[in-house]
């Protein structure tokens, strides 16, 4: 089992203050990541549960972190039947760029079989740029 971690790099075109809203609430996630179908929250703040389903599965998560003032949050994903990966921690950092938003959304995960690697990391890549087309959507 080796530790991997994607990286990804985005820029959103809307306030940095409506996406930091809309991804620190940790729900709502359907309403920005199309692959999201539903997502429920039990709990508020860290430690809170969240399950999304898609149609591939459900996500169990657990908010690891809400830094407010750094605008960074942090989930571990406990269970998930999308990738055959393990020990998943997402986190995405936000800043202020120009009027948009500089968003750093990172992947940390164990990978048992590393020939699969390229296709974990274009699965994501797609997920995440889709996420941003979202957030963009619905933060203006």
């Amino acid at each position: 089992m080796s530790k991997k971690k994607i990286e990804t790099s985005h820029i959103v075109n809307a306030p940095a203050e409506k996406v930091w809203v809309n991804i620190s609430k940790a729900s709502g996630v359907q309403e920005w990541l199309p692959l999201v179908e539903t997502c429920s929250l039990e709990g508020k703040g860290e430690g809170a549960k969240r399950v999304c389903t898609t149609e591939n599965g459900i996500l169990n998560e657990t908010i690891l972190k809400i830094d407010h003032e750094n605008r960074i949050f942090q989930y571990a994903i406990d269970e998930q039947t999308l990738f055959p990966i393990n020990d998943v921690v997402g986190t995405m950092a936000i800043r202020e760029e120009n009027g948009k938003t500089h968003l750093d959304w990172n992947l940390d995960f164990s990978l048992k079989d590393e020939s699969i690697y390229p296709m974990i990391e274009e699965g994501v890549n797609g997920m995440y740029a889709a996420g941003v087309e979202g957030l963009e959507k619905i933060s203006n």
